[in-house]
């Protein structure tokens, strides 16, 4: 997991180095575009509102842990359980270091509106090595992310500038980091489970999640598959197929038509 050490470094360092990342004029930190507003205060969520359970995943799509559990469980739950109703995912931003990369990675994915998001965050997971290379090596960590932003419908510099700059999307991600302190998130990724966090760390594995996910469905978790059960072949078959043609078979010849 990657902890969590203070709550002053962590937005006031990524809040200022934002800018940079940018490249903007500082005067556009208050702009905002109206395609950007809508999904500054809308949480981000995956599933039917009526699930039995929530789930809810504080992370950072810059922390290696967080990779981890995004492969290894978020695409399994997502497929199981998200996608038949039976639990609502809720994500919520929770950037670390470094902290400037991972919020504008946030904002783009704010920027390219709710029903983009996952999409987007998405492909952050996916090139997070790449990235943080980039960010070690000094390179162009703001060309990646263009990259990822035009990927997503977000093409124009100057709209991707104003995404970075953008002071409602700061909000945002700030107000998901001030509900993290309120539920107690030292490290990510931190899972709450109808509102209480999941202790230990057995949940990180999908044979686990899957465990505390059944339990918290009762008689509504999912069924478990049939077993495939084997054919063995019959002794004079000697595993060939049943549909060998009998006298191709004994005469080595194709049979006549």
């Amino acid at each position: 997991m990657t902890a969590i050490t203070s709550r002053a470094s962590l937005f006031a360092v990524s809040v200022l180095a934002l800018a940079a990342c940018g490249g903007a004029d500082s005067s556009e930190g208050n702009q905002t575009s109206g395609t950007t507003e809508p999904a500054a205060v809308t949480e981000m969520t995956l599933g039917s509102d009526d699930a039995p359970v929530t789930v809810t995943e504080y992370a950072s799509w810059t922390c290696p842990a967080c990779l981890q559990f995004q492969n290894d469980v978020v695409d399994q739950m997502k497929e199981e359980y998200v996608s038949t109703g039976k639990v609502k995912f809720v994500f919520r931003e929770f950037p670390t270091p470094p902290q400037e990369i991972s919020v504008a990675g946030f904002a783009i994915a704010r920027c390219a509106g709710e029903d983009k998001y996952f999409d987007v965050l998405e492909e952050l997971f996916s090139r997070q090595t790449a990235i943080l290379s980039l960010a070690r090596q000094g390179g162009q960590v703001k060309q990646a992310l263009q990259q990822v932003a035009a990927n997503h419908g977000i093409t124009d510099p100057a709209e991707f500038d104003a995404c970075l700059q953008n002071s409602d999307l700061r909000r945002a991600i700030a107000a998901s980091v001030d509900a993290g302190i309120e539920d107690g998130v030292e490290a990510t990724p931190t899972v709450l489970l109808n509102g209480e966090t999941l202790p230990g760390y057995d949940w990180r594995r999908w044979d686990g999640m899957k465990a505390v996910l059944d339990e918290a469905l009762g008689e509504d978790a999912p069924a478990a598959p049939e077993p495939v059960v084997e054919q063995t072949p019959t002794e004079d078959s000697e595993g060939e197929s049943d549909n060998t043609d009998p006298i191709e078979a004994e005469s080595g010849e194709p049979a006549p038509e």
